[in-house]
């Protein structure tokens, strides 16, 4: 399986990629949506974990975009701030994890959303 993981921090990015690793998931990691925009047109994913506070907007603005892009892919929203989740299922979001999150949330959000067994 394939996520791209849209996050400006870099801390964050580093540790959900090696969490996601050591299971056989494989993620790109892009730090802004323009970066995240780029690896959507070449990149094929089952999952974008997507930070709704980014520097060039917010993590919403993309979920059209995404869904365009690839219909199938499921967005996880990720933020810090526990009041979006919220906005982010309203904005189309399948499923959010506040920050800090740790190996089990992941995991239990890709098992609920069926990515994982």
């Amino acid at each position: 399986m394939n996520v791209l993981l849209i996050d400006d921090e870099t801390e964050i990015c580093f540790l959900l990629k090696n969490m996601l690793r050591r299971v056989g998931i494989e993620c790109d990691i892009a730090h802004s949506m323009a970066e995240g925009r780029a690896q959507l047109d070449v990149g094929v994913y089952q999952a974008v974990f997507l930070d709704i506070h980014l520097p060039d907007g917010l993590g919403y603005q993309l979920i059209p975009e995404i869904r365009e892009a690839q219909p199938e892919v499921q967005v996880i929203a990720i933020s810090a701030v526990d009041n979006e989740q919220k906005n982010a299922k309203d904005r189309g979001a399948d499923l959010f994890i506040a920050k800090p999150f740790d190996k089990g949330s992941i995991l239990d959000g890709l098992r609920s959303l069926g990515l994982t067994a």
